[in-house]
């Protein structure tokens, strides 16, 4: 992995991204990504203080591993973003409150920052998104956290859907986008 890896994660993030795979990928799967990382410690995570934190260069190592491995699996990857954000907040914070506490809880050289916000869309801006700096691979892990988010803020007969400019995941200023998040009355 070439770039600048400095900052930190809280373990509350690594704990809702392994049970975000145990959920999606089972055991053994969850397990292949941590192997692959090199960091197979961190499957008993969900044991220690969620205010502790790692470093980023290791939390970066499980988003790559997890990358290669399922390298092209866009709708698994989005499955597992939405996953992740039930656990990461499972309910009680309002969608900016859960935007600008992940650009906390992961402290690094990134940002995301709604744009607009209006009763049937938000417009969003990610910079350097971590979930998929690496050439080749495409945003979806993040863009399904982004629209579960909003989701669980909405009523029962709502729903979300998004538009993202066509991203090449071969330029390497993939990682910064804007995504529309489109609130829509479920049929």
């Amino acid at each position: 992995m070439i770039g600048d890896y400095k900052g930190n994660v809280r373990n509350k993030v690594v704990t809702a991204l392994l049970q975000a795979y145990l959920d999606t990928l089972d055991y053994d799967g969850m397990k292949s990504i941590l192997r692959e990382a090199g960091l197979l410690e961190l499957k008993d995570q969900r044991s220690i203080d969620q205010e502790q934190q790692i470093d980023f260069f290791s939390f970066k190592k499980v988003i790559s591993a997890q990358n290669c491995l399922l390298f092209e699996c866009n709708d698994l990857l989005f499955e597992i973003g939405r996953k992740f954000s039930f656990y990461l907040f499972p309910f009680g914070k309002s969608f900016e409150e859960s935007i600008n506490e992940i650009t906390t809880l992961i402290d690094t050289n990134w940002d995301v920052k709604i744009l607009e916000r209006n009763e049937d869309h938000v417009t969003i801006h990610v910079r350097n998104c971590i979930f998929c700096s690496e050439i080749g691979i495409s945003c979806d892990l993040f863009k399904g956290f982004l629209v579960h988010t909003l989701e669980k803020t909405l009523t029962s007969d709502e729903r979300v859907g998004y538009e993202s400019q066509n991203e090449d995941p071969h330029d390497p200023d993939h990682n910064t986008f804007t995504i529309t998040l489109k609130i829509e009355k479920k049929k």
